[in-house]
């Protein structure tokens, strides 16, 4: 989800209407959609609750719970999330949520997407050190999210696939000896709390930090995933992919930085696969199919990269002492 608008007038969707009603009965409301949202709907609301107070919030209209079974939604996941991280800075507190419709309103949180901010580098420091946060105070959790461990999560919904789409799980054949090979030079991993879907549309960039919103795929996993996660759906360039990792780590190590490239490919692994089921729910007019396209195309091209030949190598050639110190820097 994106906090930036769309030029258009205001509306008076029936999801708002019920949210301020049950919220702040008889305030006054107006609305505008947001940018964004592949598989939820969502507006920014302008609430005048009393002649002296004012709330400016977010009203996501989501989806139905059966379809998002269907891309790894899992609901409860989401708010518990939110609640757990919401006293670091990280996440902004929900006020609301029920079920027919099935809605969730939050506080509006006011700040720029990293492609409005004039330091590019800056920020993604402080993205950096926001995810590091979120996984170093959530390390051992227990929160199992249908797809935000980058490996079970991948078979899962790949065996979705199969079940309805043979034929285009066969398209991604050639991925599965890669990412084994991925889950082996990353070696075993304390979980910890992912977002799962750090996207430009889900980073607010404020001043001194960075708040993550739309947790809707959250769930335990290896706390590079985010990392790489994030790499690779803003599209860092090299020398800002260190920052991140330096902010990330505290300082630049050639390990860490390795597995942020390599989850790179994942990254692109489960957003086609994720793209294959989303375009059976038909709640949002998007070109699902092309998008996939376009995830297998860059998969194929960063798995052709000598940066990702060189982390697999490296990572491939790492001892497992030097990996396991790696992943104490963040316990």
């Amino acid at each position: 989800m994106t906090q930036s608008l769309n030029n258009v007038a205001a509306c008076d969707p029936p999801c708002v209407r019920q949210a301020v009603a049950r919220l702040w009965p008889g305030a006054t409301w107006s609305a505008e959609p947001l940018d964004g949202g592949m598989t939820n709907r969502n507006f920014k609301v302008e609430v005048q609750i009393t002649d002296r107070e004012q709330r400016t919030v977010v009203v996501q209209e989501q989806l139905p719970d059966a379809l998002a079974a269907r891309v790894g939604i899992h609901r409860e996941n989401q708010v518990r999330a939110m609640a757990m991280v919401l006293d670091l800075g990280l996440a902004p507190e929900v006020l609301g949520q029920w079920t027919e419709p099935r809605v969730l309103v939050s506080e509006f949180v006011e700040g720029a997407l990293l492609s409005a901010v004039p330091d590019r580098v800056h920020a993604t420091a402080l993205v950096g050190q926001a995810l590091a946060k979120l996984h170093k105070h959530t390390q051992g959790v227990v929160m199992t999210g249908p797809i935000s461990d980058p490996y079970s999560g991948t078979a899962w919904i790949l065996n979705q696939v199969k079940s309805e789409a043979p034929a285009t799980a066969e398209t991604f054949a050639w991925t599965m000896d890669i990412l084994a090979r991925i889950q082996a030079a990353c070696g075993p991993y304390t979980p910890s709390l992912l977002h799962s879907d750090v996207s430009e549309g889900n980073v607010i960039i404020l001043p001194d930090r960075a708040v993550l919103i739309d947790w809707e795929y959250v769930g335990a996993g290896d706390p590079y995933y985010d990392v790489g996660d994030f790499a690779e759906k803003v599209k860092l360039s090299s020398s800002e992919e260190e920052a991140l990792l330096c902010a990330y780590d505290g300082v630049l190590v050639p390990t860490s930085l390795a597995m942020a490239r390599l989850y790179r490919f994942v990254s692109m692994l489960r957003e086609a696969l994720w793209s294959v089921r989303a375009g059976t729910t038909g709640f949002t007019e998007f070109d699902y199919a092309n998008y996939a396209r376009a995830c297998l195309a860059r998969m194929r091209e960063i798995s052709q990269s000598s940066e990702f030949a060189d982390s697999l190598h490296l990572l491939e050639n790492t001892n497992q002492g030097e990996m396991n110190d790696l992943r104490q820097r963040h316990s």
